[in-house]
């Protein structure tokens, strides 16, 4: 039993393991998305500034500024992409997919997939007896525990007398005579008993050693369970955390899109400024960013 739910745990952290390397992939993805449609706004908004310099209605600072934040932003986009690429290695190796020269320095699958946003209702208690209940690595505890209570009594039985019995029948023939009429017959049996009388403490010193690894089985399987129970109260708490996160910057986004929308309107009227129309860019990046890794984490 002890091997089947080590056999098992490993398996659950191999899944668990896959599915977060997989959901790392999709937000990686959408945050090169995110930050490519940034780059798409800046690069509009320096060729709108050059446009407006030639024109004469702007100084030249304006196109540097533009041009300047537009290359602050290119290495984000730069890391967002290596992020993904990278991702897409670390899930490969997970899989077993061995590197292909024919792809270069493409990863050898491409993903394909969503991250929806399905609100759960969980009740802490019930996850918490619900992990204590279907953990393997807490029934492996539990099993080296009770077979740790096996070795006790094991250690304890040698001060017990040890019986053997052993019976049998025989047929024995005539040493003078070959007729079957004078073979002689009958039955056998045998007991024999030991108990231990002095052993200068061996089987003492057996019992102790035994009942001191089954007193730390049995502490292994209580710190397991207080494992359990903190993993389930964290990623309840981080799970509450990013369902608010995600509920916060789904409107936050959406006022930073709005926002970006009264810069660009002010600045084409000439009743904004250039810096506007970069700040609530930067902005929009930032609630962008954010939302998808709470959406991520949830």
């Amino acid at each position: 039993d002890s091997a089947y739910f080590a056999f098992r745990n490993v398996l659950d952290q191999l899944i668990a393991t896959v599915k977060t390397q997989f959901y790392q992939i999709i937000v990686n993805r959408e945050l090169v998305k995110v930050n490519e449609q940034n780059v798409r706004l800046l690069e509009a908004q320096l060729k709108d500034q050059q446009n407006r310099f030639e024109a004469g209605t702007v100084p030249r600072f304006n196109v540097l500024q533009a041009d300047v934040q537009l290359h602050n932003q290119l290495p984000n986009l730069i890391t967002a992409q290596n992020n993904l690429r990278i991702s897409k290695l670390q899930l490969a190796k997970t899989l077993g997919l061995y590197f292909q020269p024919r792809r270069g320095e493409n990863p050898p699958l491409e993903v394909v997939g969503e991250m929806p946003y399905f609100p759960r209702t969980i009740e802490l208690a019930n996850a918490i007896e619900l992990g204590k209940e279907r953990r393997p690595f807490l029934k492996q505890a539990r099993a080296n525990a009770l077979n740790q209570l096996q070795q006790v009594r094991a250690a304890a039985g040698q001060y017990l007398p040890s019986i053997t019995t052993t019976g049998g029948g025989e047929w024995v023939s005539s040493p003078i005579n070959s007729s079957w009429h004078d073979i002689s017959k009958g039955w056998t049996a045998l007991v024999q008993g030991s108990l231990p009388i002095w052993d200068s403490g061996a089987i003492a010193g057996q019992v102790i050693q035994q009942r001191a690894l089954l007193s730390e089985a049995k502490i292994t399987y209580d710190d397991d369970v207080r494992q359990v129970e903190l993993e389930i109260q964290q990623a309840y708490s981080n799970l509450q955390q990013n369902e608010e996160l995600v509920t916060s910057q789904e409107k936050n986004v959406e006022l930073a899109e709005e926002a970006l929308r009264l810069a660009k309107a002010r600045l084409d009227a000439g009743a904004g400024v250039q810096l506007d129309v970069l700040n609530a860019t930067v902005q929009l990046l930032t609630a962008q960013s954010t939302r998808l890794q709470a959406l991520f984490g949830y």
